[in-house]
């Protein structure tokens, strides 16, 4: 007996809820200002994804548009590598100039004396964000002044009013999914401040300006997920998979972008055996039919569901898209996948020789 379209869309509504649910617990939860900003694109991605489910935009036009434009940002970096360094390139110097100008004296500016990029990080030495690219993704110059911090707050306003209405719509009908939080806030306490016109010890290879900055950026987003979104939710929870899913695969497909353009390029040298490994043990978990899944809402007709496996966890997806493949199994090859991808990105990188400052 096959799944009818009734089915496929009640499931697709149920989904939307427990993301819902997850990312309201969030709101709820967490005020620390970096967390606040860097966690804005998958809040964006729910909110975009459902905005596609029901065929309408239900934001002002104008905020509608700014969250799509972030939810792109997920994507980014694997556009071919010229591109994405440009994008590098240009956000660099835009951040350069904003902060030569701070200097109180304007010869001082010749001096390359300013710091232009700030980085965030664990008390581990993990590096989970940094100015720059949060510069980037929020369409701002400067996350610092008043009046970012206001436009921040506004973008911020308008997520969590839409979260709260959707979830309060959807109690309405159905019984609220219980979510299981493993910790109950997180903060980011630590950072380091760099000129990335002049060499540091951080940057271990002496690599282009460009190649250092587009591993950080995908590093962070890695770090970000493993370190403070993974580790919020009870394992299992199917909005951190979807978070995790989407910036892993991206960051996978953004290495494969960098080594097609290293091999047309045999002066840039870098680490290939170690993106071939990448490649090799990713191929299989980034079928279209599952992408599509975690991207989008929409199940109806696309024979993701099956009714031998729709009392699985995650109604049987896992499980109809990878021959049986049961979900905590995948979900260990797609946790260990994350991992080798940081752990190829941290080679870039000499943490150890960072002097981390408190908040």
């Amino acid at each position: 007996m096959k799944i009818t379209p009734e089915q496929e869309y009640a499931i697709s509504v149920r989904i939307i809820q427990s993301d819902a649910e997850a990312i309201y617990s969030l709101m709820k939860s967490e005020r620390d200002s970096i967390f606040a900003m860097e966690i804005i694109p998958y809040y964006a991605l729910f909110v975009q994804s459902l905005q596609e489910f029901s065929g309408k935009n239900l934001l002002p036009e104008t905020e509608a548009l700014k969250i799509k434009d972030i939810r792109n940002h997920l994507k980014v970096y694997a556009d071919a590598f010229g591109k994405s360094k440009k994008r590098v390139l240009s956000v660099d110097a835009e951040q350069d100039e904003i902060f030569k100008s701070k200097l109180k004296f304007d010869f001082l500016r010749d001096w390359n004396i300013h710091l232009n990029l700030g980085t965030y990080w664990t008390n581990d030495h993990h590096i989970v964000g940094n100015t720059q690219q949060l510069a980037s993704f929020l369409d701002v110059n400067n996350i610092s002044t008043p009046e970012s911090k206001k436009k921040n707050y506004e973008l911020g306003y308008q997520l969590g009013s839409f979260v709260a209405s959707t979830r309060k719509e959807l109690s309405q009908s159905l019984d609220i999914p219980i979510i299981e939080r493993k910790i109950s806030s997180v903060k980011i306490d630590y950072y380091y401040d760099l000129n990335t016109n002049k060499h540091n010890p951080f940057f271990v290879r002496n690599e282009s300006k460009e190649l250092s900055l587009f591993c950080l950026h995908l590093l962070c987003n890695m770090n970000f997920v493993k370190y403070f979104v993974r580790p919020l939710f009870a394992d299992g929870n199917t909005w951190t998979l979807r978070i995790e899913y989407i910036v892993t695969y991206y960051t996978f497909r953004a290495l494969k972008r960098l080594k097609n353009h290293c091999d047309n390029n045999p002066n840039i040298k870098i680490n290939s055996n170690g993106i071939d490994a990448i490649l090799s043990a990713g191929n299989g978990l980034f079928q279209s039919k599952f992408r599509n899944a975690m991207m989008h809402y929409g199940l109806k007709g696309e024979c993701i569901l099956s009714l031998e496996y729709i009392n699985k966890p995650f109604y049987g997806i896992v499980e109809s898209c990878f021959d049986g493949m049961d979900y905590q199994t995948f979900l260990r090859s797609l946790h260990k996948l994350t991992d080798s991808i940081i752990d190829y990105l941290e080679t870039y990188f000499n943490s150890a020789s960072v002097q981390l400052t408190h908040f």
